[in-house]
């Protein structure tokens, strides 16, 4: 047997039609958004990742976190750095990317709008896309698209290939989140995007953590695609980043590692302080939440743990656990 936590070698592969040259895995910080609290040390994740040849980075504005990914990556001036936001127009864009340069220190390599659903979403932002794209033109910035959970904004991007050059979207072994289609229409419309020279990043590859009680077949999925460029991995610590990138290498695991990992589940916690305002409710594009009896509820098979609720509740109520 292959001992495990060997540092799997992650090979480099050309962004689409952009210039960038990517690590086919990235790291996701949303785990360490600033309302997850998380305690992990997240400079040794970024360090480790960094070391075995990972140079994709992803957060969001929403996320909070640019300075400590600022921090984390300075010195890595190589180092690629993806951020996303819910820009309508040239403005918000502007302001988007001067806070992301302020806190963290450094430029944003990729931006993408973030949550795009369709052709018609798309659409009501062009006044952003097209500045982001003259953006790209100066140098600026080095690619552009959008971020999507539905196979209706995936196929969008198609319309507006002319500006988009990335594409970011949920694939899983499960099609967890994607609830406008299927894992197979999903994964339909994301080679349509590949075969159109966009680069693909796949995300929620775990199912924000719904997919550890099968992740042996979750990722083992996710390593026969070849429509995807890069898959973020949304881990915590250095030990579950071995873990994971040793399980998409196909390197065999001993039984009682890949069980601890099962075990390790992750859900929506509601306090009982909870108002019941309903502004998570209508947050929530998954529809995994709902109101009953005055009181939130999770809907557990269609939560995909992002973490959006949390961050719009306004008694601190939600929390990831």
């Amino acid at each position: 047997m292959v001992k495990a936590f060997e540092s799997p070698a992650v090979r480099k592969v050309k962004l689409g039609k952009s210039n960038l040259s990517v690590s086919n895995i990235a790291l996701g910080t949303l785990p360490f958004a600033s309302y997850r609290n998380n305690k992990n040390d997240f400079s040794a994740l970024v360090s480790y990742a960094y070391d075995i040849g990972i140079n994709l980075f992803d957060t969001a504005e929403i996320y909070e976190n640019y300075e400590l990914l600022g921090k984390s990556l300075r010195g890595l001036e190589d180092a690629i750095v993806i951020s996303k936001s819910h820009a309508i127009d040239r403005r918000d864009v502007d302001r988007s990317l001067l806070t992301a340069r302020r806190l963290m220190n450094r430029e944003v390599d990729i931006f993408l709008l973030h949550e795009q659903e369709s052709a018609s979403t798309i659409r009501g932002h062009l006044d952003a896309l097209e500045y982001m794209h003259k953006l790209k033109e100066k140098g600026d910035l080095k690619a552009i698209g959008i971020s999507t959970h539905k196979v209706d904004g995936v196929r969008g991007a198609l319309n507006f290939s002319e500006f988009i050059d990335v594409v970011m979207t949920i694939v899983n072994y499960a099609g967890l989140g994607i609830n406008d289609g299927t894992r197979e229409t999903m994964e339909s419309a994301i080679s349509d995007c590949f075969n159109a020279n966009i680069g693909i990043i796949g995300m929620k590859v775990l199912g924000g953590g719904h997919l550890l009680r099968i992740i042996d077949k979750a990722i083992g999925y996710i390593r026969e695609l070849n429509f995807v460029h890069s898959f973020l991995l949304g881990v915590e610590t250095v030990d579950e980043l071995k873990l994971d990138l040793a399980l998409f290498n196909g390197i065999e695991i001993e039984k009682d590692l890949i069980e601890g990992c099962k075990r390790k589940i992750r859900h929506i916690e509601i306090e009982p302080w909870c108002t019941g305002c309903g502004i998570c409710v209508e947050r929530c594009g998954q529809k995994a939440l709902r109101l009953i009896n005055g009181k939130v509820e999770v809907i557990t098979e269609r939560c995909v743990l992002c973490s959006y609720c949390a961050q719009v509740c306004p008694d601190f109520s939600i929390k990831v656990v």
